[in-house]
């Protein structure tokens, strides 16, 4: 019997650079990257949509992007190139503004397209969007053959009644390291890691951790976003301020805290990459009642949630994980739980055979919708 061709599929997506902290996009993009290129049955080419920002206006920005995706559409549209399927992953912004031209591209050669989208705001663009945009994006990108959504409530949203199953939801997935050592029977070391913002609750974290017991702390670890800085702001006596993490990265972080603090209420938030590295960890989470975080945070499960903007209940959270160490405990078992839930490893092969779906669907003549009808997803 001759061997099975290998499938020839088109990666694009923003590749993670080499700094401190990279973007929550980047680090899943990696992940999913890092399974697919260890696929056997599959071949990888990777297109990188990462542009340089850093001290760069908007106008350039907009041209460097402009033309990383002119060389994509030449690259896809090429009558020599062949791709068995292409793989469009990126933020919903970019999805509003670029996701017409790669599906049109695809759609004229005849190649399979999926896209995933990250974040959890897609939603508020769409709604924000002006009337053209909004058209191309639901009678063109929304009809490509799979759309991965972060979130379920997304997925509600976009799933039309009639093609159930075009949009499926994909999570964030994250491979943080499982914590080997001996864990602290009391809740003493909070931590928030992540872009120091107001939006991410960072004012009301610093507020709450001045009624923590004196032998508890608060750390706030991550880069300043913006013209937003803590300078002249009282962290008081229980809370302090790391912009960058030691050698060891996030598993070191992680592994020398017992609890983590996110009290988002950011209008974008989806599901945050650092809840579920923190749960792999073995931490629970102390989160807020805000967009898709409660998917994620059950309350009395794997942590505790929140109102929004509330740095009394907040305050309140934080000191019964300390007064209570038997709730501290079993929502730490319940986190680790919920972590392995999340593991990348567990999702690829899902992806691995959805991909291979497109190609059959294509080869056989048949639409995504009439496999799907036929086939769990």
């Amino acid at each position: 019997m001759a061997e099975r061709r290998r499938k020839r599929v088109l990666v694009i997506g923003p590749v993670p650079a080499d700094e401190e902290f990279v973007s929550g996009i980047q680090l899943s993009f990696a992940s999913m990257l890092e399974g697919l290129l260890r696929e056997p049955s599959l071949e990888v080419l990777v297109h990188d949509l990462s542009i340089a920002r850093e001290g760069r206006s908007s106008l350039r920005q907009s041209i460097d992007e402009a033309r990383i995706f002119a060389s994509l559409v030449g690259r896809i549209t090429t009558p020599w190139s062949r791709f068995d399927a292409v793989l469009f992953n990126t933020s919903a912004g970019g999805l509003l503004r670029s996701g017409g031209i790669v599906r049109s591209a695809c759609k004229a050669r005849g190649i399979p397209l999926m896209i995933r989208v990250f974040g959890g705001d897609l939603d508020l663009l769409a709604d924000e969007a002006n009337e053209r945009t909004r058209q191309t994006f639901e009678r063109s990108t929304l009809m490509a053959d799979r759309v991965l959504l972060q979130t379920h409530s997304l997925c509600e949203r976009f799933r039309s009644s009639d093609d159930c199953r075009r949009v499926r939801w994909w999570p964030t997935t994250r491979n943080a390291a499982r914590f080997e050592g001996a864990r602290a029977d009391q809740a003493r070391r909070f931590l928030y890691f992540g872009p120091i913002r107001p939006e991410k609750g960072i004012l009301e974290a610093i507020d709450a951790s001045r009624r923590l017991p004196v032998d508890a702390s608060l750390t706030l670890m991550g880069p300043t976003h913006g013209d937003f800085t803590l300078d002249g702001v009282d962290l008081g006596d229980r809370c302090r301020y790391v912009a960058a993490p030691p050698e060891g990265g996030v598993d070191e972080v992680l592994g020398s805290h017992d609890v983590l603090v996110f009290p988002s209420y950011h209008n974008r938030e989806g599901m945050p990459g650092v809840i579920l590295e923190a749960m792999q960890a073995g931490l629970p989470v102390i989160s807020t009642r805000w967009r898709a975080i409660p998917e994620l945070v059950v309350d009395g499960d794997n942590g505790v949630l929140v109102a929004p903007k509330c740095p009394n209940g907040l305050s309140a959270a934080m000191r019964r994980m300390v007064e209570t160490p038997t709730l501290f405990r079993r929502l730490r078992e319940g986190a680790q739980v919920t972590g392995e839930r999340f593991r990348s490893a567990h999702w690829e092969p899902k992806l691995v055979r959805w991909i291979h779906e497109l190609v059959e669907e294509r080869a056989g003549g048949g639409s995504a919708a009439a496999t799907d009808r036929r086939s769990a997803s």
